[in-house]
């Protein structure tokens, strides 16, 4: 697919697989209808809220409030595979999250979804492109038979790593909730 079908797919609602720089994504805009659709193309539990990419500091706190341990993470490993976990800003609609008072975000090291996001100029929602309950898919092909009937499009590439990312809470203790490529050792020591 070429950069303005995306776009347009994209804005129109549409759901869409990607390669990103941990696994396969499945994105959409924060639409209402385009994520009651990746849970459905999923089979996603709804009360797990969808993970958020943005391209930048000031994207992400356009949508959530950032502490000091949260900025210090953003600065060491973003872009990256690292999610971080924030407390919202009110501005927030409640079915982008499910109505919790938290969100998951992270910056993607991927010129392409960086670039895109760049051109939408919102974040994305993006979760694994794989049923629930899968495992995480590397390559186009794999998504493209488990995800066919289900989705609007996709990009045509292989991801670049293999493995999701490390999603961690520092609002108040400091929580490993997924291992991915950043330990629990290299947040702490970013934390010091």
């Amino acid at each position: 697919m070429d950069k303005d079908k995306i776009i347009n797919t994209l804005i129109s609602g549409g759901i869409l697989a990607f390669p990103t720089d941990t696994v396969f994504g499945l994105a959409c805009i924060m639409d209402e209808k385009a994520i009651k659709k990746i849970y459905k193309a999923k089979g996603r539990d709804f009360n797990k809220p969808l993970p958020i990419m943005c391209n930048s500091l000031k994207m992400i706190k356009s949508i959530a409030k950032v502490n000091k341990n949260e900025k210090k993470l953003i600065d060491k490993f973003t872009p990256g595979p690292i999610t971080i976990i924030f407390n919202k800003k009110d501005n927030l609609e409640e079915y982008v999250n499910n109505g919790l008072d938290t969100i998951g975000i992270r910056i993607p090291d991927d010129e392409f979804i960086l670039d895109l996001i760049e051109s939408i100029n919102v974040p994305l929602m993006v979760t694994s492109a794989n049923i629930s309950n899968t495992g995480s898919l590397l390559k186009w092909e794999d998504v493209y038979e488990s995800m066919k009937n289900r989705i609007d499009g996709i990009v045509c590439e292989d991801s670049k790593g293999n493995e999701a990312s490390s999603i961690v809470d520092v609002r108040d203790e400091i929580k490993l909730l997924r291992q991915g490529p950043i330990s629990i050792n290299q947040i702490k020591e970013a934390l010091k």
